[in-house]
């Protein structure tokens, strides 16, 4: 008989797991413990579905937890001004060194700007990893 586990069961396996007893252990002693119940063909193939999809990779892993920490920072970068303009412009490198000093490692080329930024002001810049997931920085130019 075919039962899915309400609750971790030493012998039997963890929480959501579906496993083969016998008839008479289930309804003697996990069913009246409410330890687990009938696992109709549904559960069942929705449990089979579940094994089969492709499993995460540690890297995609860590991209998508090093996105959800870096989406909505804000670097500030200060720059000497030089007739009401900044005197250098701020690129991907500026970026990459800003996410650095906040203790976030990200390749130069995850970086999405296009051109370098030759204003002060507040800039959105994504950065896409290569496993699809995406975030969005603030960089913020001002006068030093």
């Amino acid at each position: 008989m075919l039962v899915s586990l309400l609750n971790d069961v030493r012998s039997l396996g963890p929480k959501g797991a579906i496993v083969d007893v016998p008839e008479g252990y289930a309804r003697s002693f996990l069913f009246p413990e409410h330890l687990a119940v009938l696992a109709s063909k549904s559960v069942v193939a929705a449990d089979k579905a579940l094994d089969d999809r492709p499993k995460e990779s540690k890297a995609e892993r860590e991209e998508r937890e090093l996105a959800g920490e870096i989406d909505g920072l804000e670097i500030v970068r200060l720059v000497k001004q030089e007739k009401g303009l900044p005197a250098s412009a701020v690129g991907r490198e500026d970026v990459k060194q800003g996410l650095k000093e906040l203790g976030f490692k990200v390749p130069l080329d995850f970086i999405g700007l296009k051109k370098p930024l030759k204003e002060f002001g507040t800039f959105d810049v994504p950065v896409t990893f290569p496993s699809g997931f995406e975030s969005q920085l603030s960089v913020i130019i001002e006068a030093a």
